[in-house]
């Protein structure tokens, strides 16, 4: 028996945020732990399983010798795990790309803080890191993102970004409902944990939009130690989903479009914004 024309379809989309420690430099070790909460997420019937930024090495700056090619391996591996495991999975790596010169020189190579984007079907999203974080040495080793990539899936629409993005509202800001969630992946220490759990919010609310922010846990080789504050907030800044704090874990929720629609419509703060045009071409100010 059909449906009638009045009875629409549910969009909704099961996400798993992965809260966990990252293994210095050692892309093996962070694999297996990848693997392990792909497959966990899975089995509690996750369709999204979102990691913490750089998961594969950790946030370091050794970028030479971390950093991998497009076609590295690695990337390979990723993929057939979303379509083995039939479950989207996303998450930031270290990319090197080389420009060949007219010397016999070694090519001069480019970096970038990559998000990818992994579905079961085969596809790949990705969307580079715009913001760089001056403190941690990364204007000096990372190409800045010179665009936005706004994608679909699965009915919702998907802006990715990486930690220090998160800080910049006109990054991220939604002009006219452009997207419907927005996932960032953090290194987000808990010297500056309140300012990390505040813009999750913050951005949600003033957006319009589901948010899924993913931070790790744990201490790295710098020093530097994690909480998490992990979460899935909704449109309010209501949180839906969240990992205990300085724990290693997945916890899920389901966002649907229908709610969304209807918070749009009943409050549409949206079209009141102020008009501008983002020039993410424009110079990045390294100094």
């Amino acid at each position: 028996m059909k449906n009638s024309p009045s009875e629409k379809s549910t969009i909704a989309l099961c996400i798993a945020i992965a809260q966990c420690d990252i293994a210095w430099e050692s892309p093996e070790e962070n694999f297996a732990k990848i693997k392990l909460y792909t497959q966990q997420a899975k089995a509690k019937g996750a369709e999204l399983v979102v990691f913490p930024e750089a998961i594969l090495t950790g946030f370091s700056m050794h970028l030479p010798n971390i950093a991998i090619a497009n076609n590295s391996p690695y990337i390979e591996k990723l993929q057939q795990l979303a379509i083995t495991e039939n479950i989207a999975i996303a998450l930031t790596l270290f990319i090197k790309e080389s420009n060949p010169t007219n010397s016999s020189a070694k090519p001069n190579e480019k970096y970038y803080n990559r998000i990818f984007f992994f579905t079961p079907e085969g596809k790949q999203y990705t969307q580079d890191k715009r913001h760089l974080f001056r403190p941690a040495g990364e204007t000096k080793w990372i190409t800045p993102a010179n665009k936005r990539n706004i994608f679909s899936y699965r009915g919702f629409n998907i802006l990715m970004v990486a930690c220090y993005d998160l800080r910049f509202p006109v990054w991220c800001r939604n002009r006219n409902n452009e997207y419907d969630l927005l996932i960032d992946m953090a290194n987000w220490p808990i010297a500056r944990n309140e300012v990390w759990r505040t813009l999750v919010r913050a951005r949600a609310m003033e957006n319009l939009a589901y948010v899924c922010g993913v931070n790790r846990v744990g201490t790295d080789s710098d020093g530097l130690s994690y909480k998490g504050s992990s979460a899935i907030v909704d449109a309010k800044g209501r949180t839906m989903a969240e990992v205990d704090d300085e724990t290693e874990g997945i916890a899920l929720a389901t966002i649907e479009k229908a709610p969304l629609d209807s918070l749009r419509n009943k409050f549409p703060v949206w079209m009141d914004a102020d008009g501008f045009e983002l020039d993410p071409e424009a110079t990045y100010p390294i100094l």
